[in-house]
C-alpha cells in the first residue's frame, strides 16, 4: 500500500481473498452501519480503472437509494458490481440487503458470486429501497472471450471465433467514454485485450494523467 494513499485514509481493512468483493463490500457497509449510520457510501472494487470525470456531478444526477454505473440484463437484470453507490446507509437498509452482504458466510468460487450475489442484488434491494443505473445494457452476453480461448482459436485449436460479449464497456468504449462514462475495465488491456483497438486506450490514460497499462 503506498505510504501517500494511507495519508489519505481514515480506516484501513485488511481481508483474506475468499469471498471476493462482496464480502469487503459486506466488512464496509457493516462498519458504516455501526460507526456512521445515515452516511452515503461509494464502492468500488479493483477490476476498473478510474473514476475518470466528475464522480460527485455524475452521483448526483442518480436519484436512486442503490445505485450502479451500468446494469445489465445478463442472466436477469442487474447492477455490475465493479462500483456502486448506497445512499443513507442504516440498519434498515442493510437488513433488507442481508441475502447478499453477510460478514457470516461467503462464497469462495467466481461463479457462486456472480450467480447469487451480484445478478441478485439488484432486484432484493428493490424489495427495500429504489434501484437504478446511470447506463443500461440490454440483450449482453456475460461470458466475454477468455485469454486461453482467445489463444486456442488463433493457434487453430478451436473451430469457431471465441463468443463475443455485448456488454458495452468491453466492447463500446470509446462511445460510453464519450459520454462520461467513469471507467475502464482491466481486462481490455489483458484477457479482453482484442475487443477495442488499444492506441484510442492508451491515448485516453495519458490524457487523464494515469500511467500506461502493460498487456499481462
Amino acid at each position: 500500500m503506498p505510504l501517500a494513499l494511507l495519508d489519505k485514509a481514515d480506516a484501513l481493512y485488511w481481508k483474506g481473498l475468499v469471498g471476493f468483493d462482496f464480502s469487503a463490500y459486506a466488512l464496509l457497509l457493516d462498519e458504516i452501519v455501526l460507526k456512521s449510520p445515515g452516511a452515503d457510501v461509494y464502492l468500488q472494487n479493483d477490476s476498473v480503472l478510474g473514476p475518470f470525470g466528475d464522480l460527485e456531478v455524475l452521483i448526483a444526477s442518480m436519484p436512486w437509494r442503490v445505485s450502479g454505473f451500468m446494469a445489465s440484463s445478463g442472466a436477469q437484470n442487474h447492477l455490475q458490481s465493479y462500483a456502486l453507490f448506497f445512499r443513507r446507509v442504516d440498519p434498515a437498509l442493510m437488513s433488507g440487503l442481508s441475502a447478499i452482504f453477510s460478514k457470516r458466510w461467503a462464497y469462495d468460487r467466481y461463479r457462486d458470486v456472480v450467480n447469487l450475489q451480484e445478478t441478485r442484488m439488484a432486484s432484493v434491494a428493490a424489495r427495500h429501497a429504489s434501484v437504478g443505473a446511470a447506463w443500461y445494457a440490454p440483450c449482453v452476453h456475460e461470458d466475454a472471450p477468455s485469454l486461453s480461448a482467445i489463444i486456442r482459436h488463433k493457434f487453430g485449436i478451436a473451430d469457431a471465433s471465441p463468443r463475443r460479449t455485448r456488454d458495452p464497456s468491453l466492447c463500446d468504449v470509446e462511445d460510453l467514454l464519450a459520454q462520461g462514462f467513469p471507467f475502464l475495465k482491466r481486462s481490455l488491456f489483458t484477457r479482453n485485450v482484442d475487443l477495442n483497438p488499444r492506441a484510442p486506450l492508451d491515448a485516453f490514460l495519458a490524457q487523464q494523467g494515469h500511467p500506461p497499462m502493460d498487456a499481462t
